[in-house]
């Protein structure tokens, strides 16, 4: 199988396959049939279901934000957990990447366990854009080849992939499975390095807590100062940004609507305050479409007032992935008991 590595762009296969021949071209990627030199595949098909929802109507994923997923990946294994993401040797010192993001963290001063959100727009613009620019040129055409041109369209000089509408489809509704196994590939690749012999214990965890976000309150900042949502969004109890608990902490939560386990992304359109008691009690299960309507109505004012925060929001594709998400197993609904109070 060719490489595809230096391919400048490509064009999707536009044929009418099956659900099988979908799923083929993904599990090439994990065959034998896929080179694989380090962990670039892996981390970028996470990268590519962390941003399914946040493809546009043409379902073009721009390289900022699928790299701003990428390097999240890395920043967490590498300067965190300290993996090498290739064999290393008298000739290979470390994937690229891993020499990349060692370096930016040394030359800012950056502590091993800062998180990656925690880094600051600034940074992490400046860290995209090395990544972006080291990375893209030589996974984005293997991965393309590797899913026999099913996955997407690539332009590398104006910097997005656009989805195969058939594959996006079929993402969407395995997407669990999928990422799963992309964990387990991308975990099994990372313990046959012998100098990871040391840290690879919980490597499925290491690679699923990349992506989440340690701090909420930027969210929390937005939706109760500007927005003024000072109710539960589920039993309508008032909220107090002055009231918190006996260690100190405010007693206002942000929920994901939709589970953060299945959408892998802080979106605004996705966010809503809670309190802890409703918060807890809707775990990682999805809200009643009760609920639903309600964010859809709320949506309607972000929408207006923030327009740069809803960047690629449908009403329609968030019926969508509530949809995907039961399909995706989550399947048991949370109801409030006081679902009269609720948005109020």
């Amino acid at each position: 199988m060719a490489s595809g590595w230096d391919l400048s762009s490509g064009i999707y296969d536009d044929r009418n396959v099956t659900e099988d021949e979908l799923f083929s071209a993904i599990l090439t990627v994990f065959s034998q049939k896929s080179k694989k030199t380090n962990t670039y595949k892996f981390a970028l098909i996470k990268a590519i279901l962390d941003n399914l929802y946040n493809a546009d109507a043409n379902l073009v994923i721009s390289f900022d934000d699928l790299f701003l997923k990428f390097a999240a990946v890395y920043w967490t294994l590498v300067t965190k957990h300290h993996l090498h993401q290739q064999p290393v040797s008298d000739f290979y010192k470390g994937a690229n990447i891993e020499q990349l993001l060692n370096k930016f963290k040394d030359d800012n001063s950056i502590p091993d366990d800062t998180p990656y959100q925690s880094l600051g727009d600034e940074l992490l613009g400046k860290l995209v854009k090395i990544v972006k620019r080291d990375c893209s040129k030589y996974v984005i055409g293997a991965l393309y080849l590797d899913t026999n041109k099913l996955l997407y369209s690539f332009d590398k000089k104006a910097g997005f992939i656009k989805l195969n509408p058939r594959m996006y489809m079929f993402l969407c509704k395995r997407k669990t499975v999928i990422e799963k196994l992309n964990y387990y590939h991308f975990a099994k690749f990372l313990e046959k390095i012998e100098t990871n012999s040391n840290h690879s214990d919980g490597l499925l965890t290491k690679i699923d807590e990349s992506a989440k976000r340690t701090n909420l309150s930027f969210f929390l900042k937005i939706l109760y100062e500007e927005f003024e949502e000072n109710t539960c969004f589920y039993c309508g109890r008032k909220l107090n940004l002055d009231k918190k608990d006996k260690n100190g902490v405010i007693a206002i939560d942000v929920d994901h609507f939709i589970p953060w386990s299945f959408i892998k992304d802080d979106r605004l359109w996705n966010m809503v305050l809670s309190c802890p008691q409703c918060n807890r009690s809707k775990s990682d299960k999805l809200a009643s479409t009760f609920f639903l309507d309600l964010l859809k109505k709320r949506n309607i004012s972000l929408c207006e007032r923030a327009e740069d925060q809803m960047k690629n929001y449908d009403e329609d594709k968030l019926s969508h992935i509530y949809e995907y998400a039961i399909e995706n197993g989550y399947s048991e609904i949370w109801n409030h008991k006081q679902t009269s109070f609720a948005g109020t």
